[in-house]
């Protein structure tokens, strides 16, 4: 390793090596900084001896690989197993073992003696929770990790090595003490390994008959192969079999702390490799960095160049050794590449990287050769050089979408200024449109127009440029509707989840879909190209030839037609391609309509390696391929049969026009390695090949390690080609390392201040983002973050010119914009009002007098009139009879005989009906018939309501239908006015979200429609953002808070966590922050609208809080609360699912507030009521 040299003088090297040295002895991990144990602790002890096994049930789940555990195995020997271990003879010395295994030091260790002890408990304290759970964090800072559920603990304590007690001759005296720590969260496993100062004493144990080193790693065993056999599967070795290696567990980190280091060891539903800690330095080494303001800039890198020797003339490739941890995993003979000359074989490992658990197709082959050290010139550039505090005019970071809610976010190399359409160029300059380009890609003018260019070190159309070498991830969703066979119905895919991940350096591409159902997963297995467009935008390039991301960037369109033989199936796939999200993912979303052939559940597809012709014109491409697969039946009872299909697929894109085009009219895409599964079990449908586009001519292949991929370079790293077998790795553009073995920089923490003032920057994997603190937003060019200047609501502060209150009414209509209006009764233009006065309209009775009032007037009738003054008669006169009155006269007139009995009191025949009127003369609203015992309701008019008819002895329950005249004078209160047009009323019914039309003071009943069915479920309250149009709803049978936009979606959870039973829901749209009540753990919490930051604001005194408001203008939050009952009324239990609960409106302009406050300055008033619904 060579030295980098500074300029300064030795004594400062010196001395900063000395404090150096120090800081890093500080930060040594000491035997009192592991996890309690012992019997205090509450840990159990393993039965002494020097291979003892003990199970242990745990009490949740434990991810390791791609498979969950729900009990473990602690042996002496230094490892934890998900199986019980063989006897150690079968894998002491003869790694990888065939079962799966944490190594935590491995060796033939013995306890036998009494003064060794191995510990081990299942622990969901709080404390250790917690403990572990900043383990996590401080091992992965740009995470957002999840809490630990519960912990594993096991710890080695003062372990022989077998053989040496008692001998005397001092290896007896020699022990050893370590720790392994499990966090199992909800989806992932993380493995903490702890290695105190001083207490790793030996570094080797007698293993039949020879000295075996120690060795510690992550063990995959056995895995299903190729026809239902079994191939040996990952080994990530954390040390070599140097001892250097051993005794640097102690001294080195990637967690931050000296003696710890952590590793993510398992996932679900998807995992794709082992992952190692990325702080590999330690706190105090950064204050004696030099501060340096960070570029977007690239700069040179260090460059790692083969050792030369004399004894070879021609150069082969160094193998290397890295610092941290090491892969083991298999590798694949290619019989399209010729066999090397013996004196130009390149030999090389496989690079430490983040691939998915996939079979090869050929086995692997064991033991793994350990790699060398490459050399790596002395350079005295750094990465970055130090620069004024402004970024280089060509690297402008972003700024998403003009918006003005918070926060605003930039993503320093990505575009965010997309739409879901393809771009288009136009004819305008680079100094009005230099901000469409990337971050990363210079823009250059023509004569018609300009283009953007992806910079040195970075690839794509300009519009979309990612870092050389670095690894690429898609993520989308499938839907569709897919017929299997002869089926006469067919399979629907509504959102299923489609991940991507490709090893750019290698072109090797994984994809994975969830929740296939057993009916159609079998028969996508032929389908590798559903995901396999990835590796052809990220195919490994042959010299002179481009990928499609260099080509077209990540925005296009895909239509591909599938015809299979020979049963003529057809199946048509769409794709659209929307660019780089702000994870950097590429986002694409598919569409599949047609019908596949059928495939048996257990069946395995073998398909052959294929070559495409992509042919390339303006804006198009287009090819074709015949591919022929091999279907073997589950067991074996068909045999294997031989099937093909057709492919033909249409890619459409938006180039730049101005730009000379210089790629190659037609490409060959070379596929091979394609392996493809149905994982039952989980409900996956997994794809892997690898991807290399080249000449379409017959040619010998390229035999240089980077045009093949067996280069060894870091999945973060691009090789670069040398003549002949020569090659260097270089770490991409956001990492540093020797190629090798490359590491993420934190920009943010090596330059603070690179995002400049009133902003806070987050690091990202090979870059960082900007993000402007609340009150801010970026300015136009997109990097400076500047004070937001805020609407005005100028009705509400009472900065307006309309008339008086008693005269004229404000109204906001958005922006700082506002109308003014005159009220009912005053005549005008709003900032002047008048009154009408209504005496002169004749508005009165003509027997009664008026009397104008200020926007109004009083009618009165006149002496011997009685009325309300819009009605007068005369005081004797009779009152006309209503037609209740005229009615129940009739029936009663309806006499049973005549004759001589005629002249006495009407009366009714027998069985005659009878109105019954109110004292107004009104109908009652209920009505009986005693003659037959019925009763039934009646509206206004008498007519009956329909059901409402019941028998003898019970009387529906009516409402009074009488209506009364709407008065012709007052008004309603001069601040009670009319919703803007457009808005609608949203209910909670069950398991549904309606919403209905409002026209002023109507409802449009006959246009309501549901906005969201969730039959599985109850939705108790509801809430409307009014910026991002978002619907926000609490459900009680998850429980969970979640939101959708009120134009459609997906459902997004918010909240799913530490709930029971969620009730009333808010939203604070100025502050952006989100209320809820639960009336089961009796609290009152806040938090950002995404869930994070969560809150409790109140959790004593409450009994049953349920409906919550927030006030923005003066951030206060009211809560009704139950004093008086601490149980659920019967009225409001799930079952009585027709119940209408929460109601909400959704105004087309949101309500201004003038204030914005953070989480920890909201007030909160209770409002103690009973509640009875």
């Amino acid at each position: 390793m060579s030295t980098r040299r500074y300029p300064s003088s030795s004594w400062l090297f010196w001395v900063s090596t000395c404090l150096l040295s120090l800081a890093v002895l500080t930060r040594a991990l000491e035997l009192e900084g592991l996890f309690e144990f012992g019997e205090e602790a509450g840990d159990l002890q393993l039965v002494p001896g020097s291979d003892s096994t003990a199970e242990l049930p745990l009490n949740g789940s434990l991810f390791l690989f791609a498979d969950t555990f729900d009990k473990v195995y602690i042996n002496t020997n230094g490892f934890v197993s998900v199986v019980e271990p063989p006897a150690e003879e079968q894998y002491l010395g003869k790694m990888p073992a065939s079962f799966k295994m944490i190594a935590a030091l491995l060796g033939d260790l013995d306890d036998s003696d009494g003064r060794g002890k191995v510990h081990f408990r299942w622990d969901s304290s709080p404390e250790v929770r917690n403990r572990t759970a900043e383990h996590v964090r401080r091992a992965f800072p740009r995470d957002d990790p999840e809490e630990p559920v519960g912990v594993l603990i096991v710890t080695w304590e003062n372990m022989a090595a077998r053989g040496t007690p008692g001998r005397g001759d001092g290896l007896d005296t020699k022990r050893n003490t370590f720790q392994l720590v499990v966090a199992s969260m909800e989806l992932s496993s993380c493995a903490i390994l702890l290695y105190p100062r001083d207490r790793l004493q030996f570094l080797s144990t007698p293993v039949g008959g020879e000295s075996k080193l120690l060795e510690a790693g992550f063990n995959e065993g056995l895995v299903a192969g190729w026809w239902w056999s079994e191939k040996q599967g990952t080994y990530f070795r954390t040390t070599t079999d140097e001892e250097t290696s051993i005794r640097e567990l102690t001294e080195k980190t990637n967690s931050g702390q000296n003696g710890v280091w952590v590793y993510e060891i398992g996932s679900s539903p998807i995992f794709v490799a082992i992952t190692p800690g990325m702080v590999t330095t330690l706190p105090e080494e950064d204050a004696i960095k030099p501060p340096v303001t960070l570029s977007p800039r690239r700069s040179e890198k260090p460059q790692v160049v083969p050792q030369e020797t004399d004894e070879s003339p021609t150069e082969t490739p160094n193998e290397y050794r890295p610092i941290t941890a090491e892969y083991a995993e298999p590798e694949t003979e290619e019989p399209d590449y010729p066999e090397y000359p013996e004196s130009e074989t390149p030999t090389y490992t496989e690079p430490e990287r983040a691939d998915p658990r996939y079979p090869e197709p050929s086995e692997p082959r064991y033991p793994v050769v350990e790699p060398l050290q490459p050399t790596v010139p002395e350079t005295t550039e750094p990465r970055y050089s130090p620069v004024q505090p402004r970024y280089p005019e060509p690297a402008q970071p972003v700024p998403p979408r003009s918006r003005s809610q918070q926060p605003q976010i930039v993503v320093v190399d990505e575009d965010e200024n997309l739409d879901v359409n393809v771009f288009a160029y136009n004819s305008e300059t680079c100094a009005l449109n230099r901000h469409k380009c990337s971050a990363f890609a210079d823009c250059r003018d023509y004569s018609n127009g300009y283009c953007c260019h992806c910079r040195p070190g970075f690839y794509g159309n300009g519009k979309d440029c990612v870092a050389e070498g670095k690894p690429q991830r898609m993520n989308g969703k499938v839907n569709g509707r897919v017929f299997v066979g002869n089926s006469p119905s067919p399979v629907e895919l509504s959102n299923n989840d489609l991940h991507s991940y490709v090893v750019a350096n290698d072109g090797r591409a994984y994809v994975a879909i969830s929740n296939i159902p057993d009916s159609l997963g079998p028969s996508l297995q032929p389908l590798s190209s559903l995901g396999g467009v990835i590796g052809w935008a990220f195919a490994l390039e042959q010299p002179g030839y481009q990928n499609g991301f260099s080509l077209i960037g990540g925005m296009f369109s895909r239509q591909a037609e599938v015809i299979f033989q020979p049963g003529n199936e057809r199946l048509s796939i769409k794709q659209q391609f929307t660019g780089i999200d702000e994870h950097d993912h590429l986002v694409v979303s598919t569409e599949l309509e047609g019908r596949v052939p059928a495939v048996p559940l257990g069946s395995s597809v073998q398909i052959s390696p294929y070559k495409e012709i992509y042919q390339y014109d303006t804006n198009l491409i287009t090819s074709s391929s015949n591919r022929d697969y091999t279907v073997t039946s589950p067991h074996g009872g068909g045999g294997a049969q031989t099937r093909s299909y057709q492919w033909r697929q249409t890619i459409s894109f938006q180039s730049c026009p101005h730009a000379e085009a210089a790629t190659a009219a037609t490409q060959q895409l070379s596929v091979d390695q394609i392996f493809v599964m149905f994982d039952a079990d989980n409900h996956l449908i997994r794809y892997a090949m690898s991807n290399k586009i080249g000449s379409a001519h017959s040619s010998l292949p390229e035999q240089n390690p980077c045009f093949t991929g067996r280069h060894g370079c870091d999945i973060n790293a691009v090789c670069r080609p040398g003549d002949g077998l020569r090659f260097t790795c270089q770490c991409a553009t956001g990492f540093n390392g020797d190629g090798r073995y490359c590491h993420d920089v934190d920009e943010c923490r090596e330059t603070p201040q690179v995002c400049g003032p009133n902003a806070v920057c987050s690091n990202q994997p090979g870059t960082f983002r900007c993000e402007c603190l609340s009150g801010f937003v970026f300015a136009s060019e997109g990097r400076t973050c500047i004070e937001e200047t805020r609407p005005v609501d100028h009705c509400q502060r009472g900065s307006h010119d309309c008339d008086a209150a008693d005269r004229a009414l404000c109204s906001y209509t958005g922006g700082s914009a506002f109308v003014c209006s005159c009220l009912p009764g005053f005549v005008g233009d709003g900032r002047v009002c008048q009154d009408v006065d209504e005496c002169q309209q004749d508005r009165c009775h003509h027997d009664a007098f008026c009397s104008n009032t200020q926007g109004s007037y009083n009618c009165q009738c006149r002496p011997g009139f009685h009325g309300d003054g819009f009605q007068c008669r005369p005081a004797s006169s009779e009152r006309e009879k209503t037609p209740c009155e005229r009615h129940r006269e009739s029936a009663q007139a309806a006499t049973s005989s005549s004759g001589i009995f005629s002249f006495f009191r009407p009366r009714p025949a027998v069985g005659q009906y009878v109105p019954q009127c109110d004292r107004h003369g009104a109908y009652e609203p209920t009505q009986c018939h005693a003659s037959i015992g019925q009763c039934w309701c009646v509206d206004a008019s008498g007519q009956e309501v329909p059901n409402t008819r019941t028998g003898p002895g019970s009387t529906p329950l009516c409402i009074d239908q009488a209506v009364t005249p709407a008065p012709v004078g007052p008004t309603p209160r001069p601040d009670v006015h009319p919703v803007a047009p457009g808005t609608h009323l949203l209910f909670a019914q069950s398991g549904k979200i309606e919403h209905v039309p409002l026209d002023g003071y109507d409802i449009k009943k006959e246009e309501a429609k549901p906005l969201l069915h969730i039959p599985d479920r109850v939705v108790i309250a509801v809430a409307y953002d009014c910026v991002e149009k978002m619907v926000y709803w609490t459900d009680i049978t998850g429980p969970a808070i979640s939101r959708a936009s009120l134009s459609g979606g997906d459902i997004i959870p918010v909240i799913t966590t530490e709930l029971q039973s969620p009730e009333g829901i808010a939203i604070d749209h100025v502050a952006r922050l989100l209320f809820w009540t639960d009336s089961m753990r009796d609290t009152v919490e806040v938090s950002k609208l995404d869930g994070s930051q969560r809150r409790v604001l109140f959790d004593t005194d409450l009994i049953n809080p349920r409906p919550i408001v927030t006030n923005p203008a003066y951030g206060e939050a009211v809560v009704a609360v139950d004093r008086h009952s601490e149980k659920e009324t019967e009225e409001f239990l799930p079952q009585r699912r027709s119940r209408l609960y929460g109601i909400t409106t959704t105004p087309t302009q949101c309500p201004q507030g003038t204030a914005t406050l953070p989480l920890t300055s909201y007030t909160s008033r209770c409002k103690e009521e009973s509640i009875n619904r």
